[in-house]
């Protein structure tokens, strides 16, 4: 039994130390051996059909995990569980989702029945089968406001884990129902289009918005500029006018190493004849508006173009 428990370790070692009841009979375990593990302690049941070895680190990985083993082979953690999985800056209800492509619906206690689940909305995150950020994004569509849904959609985007065409075609392959509600990633689609840039932040999207109903010329977004070797990349640029604006945020922007950081960028910008703008969180909107006319007015004249 020792070499039968040494293949199923290698089994466990990727499934965050969980083995199923047809794994182990698999690797040539008996019924009786089986229940000789569990009374010796050596396993311990963790969902149906599954279990855990005894002294490996109990997680909400493992609990996620035993879920979808116990739904059966083709299962996929979905909803709350894949948004969790996928770091959804704005989460449902903690539970445990699973879904699996049947016409029958299960009898398991949050496992969810769907005829649709194409290679494409599924995936695996930390080891562990899931649904696409774009799919998640969808089935979270009557837990979220779109208000969350639309900063969830501009973080992954950031962070390059969703794309607006990916996103288009697993709108265009699902149904809206009881649990989904697609008109909603229609609308947030319809508000970003090709040229969308979500910017460093939602806080810099804000600033974008207002630039925008000021009707001020629009600036280009994250512009990466060389300063003696030295690569910045600033928040909004106007090149032509030689003037930026950053957004400074809390977050990003504190601590010794971040305010000398953005201290030689101003100061190696400045040195550079361009024109600086920082704005927070604090700035009101109509001192972003006055502050950022007033500064392309003045680019324009020291280089000789018509202000806007």
């Amino acid at each position: 039994m020792f070499k039968e428990l040494g293949r199923l370790d290698e089994i466990a070692s990727s499934q965050w130390s969980l083995v199923t009841r047809a794994q182990l009979v698999d690797g040539g375990l008996s019924k009786p051996q089986i229940i000789t593990l569990l009374r010796a302690r050596v396993l311990r049941p963790v969902s149906r059909g599954v279990y855990a070895f005894v002294g490996a680190p109990r997680s909400w990985q493992q609990t996620a995990y035993a879920a979808v083993l116990a739904a059966g082979e083709g299962a996929v953690a979905c909803q709350a569980t894949a948004a969790r999985l996928w770091a959804f800056m704005y989460l449902p209800a903690e539970s445990i989702d699973v879904t699996i492509e049947s016409d029958i619906q299960p009898g398991m206690k949050g496992v969810h029945r769907t005829t649709i689940l194409p290679e494409e909305d599924v995936t695996e995150r930390s080891g562990i089968p899931c649904t696409s950020f774009e799919r998640t994004l969808c089935d979270c569509t009557t837990i979220l406001s779109q208000f969350q849904l639309g900063r969830v959609l501009d973080d992954g985007l950031r962070r390059k884990v969703v794309s607006l065409d990916a996103l288009t075609r697993c709108v265009f392959r699902l149904d809206s129902g009881p649990r989904r509600r697609l008109r909603v990633i229609q609308d947030l689609l319809s508000e970003r289009d090709a040229s969308f840039n979500p910017g460093g932040s939602a806080s810099e999207l804000r600033i974008l918005a207002v630039f925008r109903e000021a009707g001020i010329p629009a600036p280009v977004q994250q512009f990466p500029v060389r300063v003696d070797s030295h690569p910045y990349e600033l928040d909004f640029a106007w090149p032509d006018l030689r003037v930026f604006a950053e957004y400074y945020g809390l977050a990003v922007h504190s601590g010794a190493s971040a305010v000398a950081h953005d201290s030689d960028r101003l100061t190696a910008m400045v040195g550079q004849d361009w024109r600086p703008l920082v704005f927070t969180d604090q700035t009101p909107d109509h001192e972003i508006i006055k502050r950022t006319r007033e500064a392309l007015e003045l680019g324009a004249r020291d280089h000789g173009f018509e202000a806007a």
